[in-house]
């Protein structure tokens, strides 16, 4: 049986866990604590070096990136296909989902953690030295200068407004494909739709969902994923009530900054 390593809030896990749920495909999961710090955990290290999840374990076949993982899953489990037929419309998610990796991750993630999570791990690493030796346990540079600046400042740190200004412009992208479709790529759910979807729901999550107002394509196809037995099994029952609470009540006392970044 597949093996997933995962943490329930997970924007990247919930990727994986929508694929796998849409196809129907049984699977055991193996939570990873990602508040201790179990990723960093030298047994943890030795699955993925990288420290992050998830990970996938097919029967001894390790998988990763979330991204990368929905497309093998697509590949090796072909009933309820999640990628169009045709070469222009596949090269059309794999163009959407690139636009993951290079920026919506890493801008959400500087919204979540500004905005929600950054108080907390103040509070749990509460001395300099503590607060450092968490950062210095993350492998890649880019990612502990990023946490460093968004715990430590907060809101108002530079890489906050940049972030909130890509997720503006990503909502365009989203509209302008959903003006003449009822997915991303055409008329068919694929894994455009799916790798987008986590990050939506993060925004709502940090009541921010004020900044697709005005974007009927973007709210249409939001409720449209949100019937779907991808997102009901792979995502919203998984939730964390008192984390989306939290999520929430931080997000409503940014909303006069963030309405500000954006100019709305």
């Amino acid at each position: 049986m597949i093996k997933l390593y995962q943490a329930g809030m997970s924007t990247c896990v919930q990727k994986v866990r929508f694929v796998l749920e849409q196809k129907g495909i049984p699977w055991e999961g193996i939570a990873v604590d990602l508040h201790g710090g179990e990723n960093y955990s030298p047994e943890y290290m030795k699955i993925n070096p990288k420290a992050i999840i998830p990970v996938l374990d097919d029967d001894g076949d390790m998988v990763f990136e979330s991204g990368n993982i929905c497309l093998y899953l697509d590949e090796k489990y072909p009933d309820t296909p999640l990628m169009p037929s045709d070469f222009k419309g596949r090269a059309d998610v794999r163009a959407f989902a690139q636009l993951i990796d290079e920026q919506v991750h890493t801008d959400t993630s500087a919204c979540t953690y500004a905005i929600a999570f950054g108080s907390a791990i103040r509070a749990k690493y509460d001395t300099p030295e503590k607060l450092e030796a968490y950062l210095m346990a993350m492998p890649d540079y880019g990612r502990r200068y990023l946490k460093r600046q968004v715990i430590t400042k907060g809101i108002e740190c530079a890489e906050v407004e940049i972030a909130v200004r890509h997720l503006g412009a990503m909502l365009e992208r989203l509209e302008d494909a959903l003006n003449s479709a009822d997915y991303l790529v055409g008329n068919q759910l694929s894994i455009a739709d799916i790798v987008y979807l986590p990050y939506v729901v993060r925004l709502t999550h940090l009541n921010m969902d004020y900044m697709w107002n005005n974007k009927p394509g973007v709210t249409a196809w939001f409720e449209r994923m949100k019937q779907t037995k991808g997102y009901k099994q792979g995502l919203e029952a998984f939730f964390v009530p008192e984390v989306v609470a939290r999520m929430g009540d931080s997000g409503t006392k940014a909303e006069s900054a963030i309405r500000r970044m954006l100019s709305i």
